[in-house]
């Protein structure tokens, strides 16, 4: 089970990043070459758009789920602050054994 989650992950992951790369070498292409715009409904011009549109969404969604990750992190780590400081209270002072004979 953990294994399909795994690749598909991946391969989730890859289409994003090919996308993203497939997306900045067309808009790339683009400018150094330039195309005969033929105006207001330009087709190339409103791919290019529509690739920008694209990669806005995909940044924005990444960004999101970065912030998410970083805060599901720092909630673990306050939660688990108050368990990490229980280790430092069994100490023989802490417990109250006297060492001495």
């Amino acid at each position: 089970m953990f294994k399909r989650r795994r690749v598909l992950a991946v391969l989730i992951c890859a289409f994003v990043a090919l996308s993203m790369l497939a997306s900045s070498a067309c808009i790339a292409h683009e400018a150094i070459h330039p195309h005969a715009c033929t105006g207001e409904g330009c087709p190339v011009c409103q791919f290019i758009a529509h690739l920008e549109q694209v990669r806005r969404v995909f940044g924005a969604a990444l960004l999101a789920l970065l912030l998410v990750c970083i805060s599901l992190a720092a909630g673990r780590t306050w939660r688990a602050a108050p368990a990490m400081a229980v280790p430092a209270l069994a100490t023989p002072v802490g417990r109250k054994i006297r060492l001495n004979s």
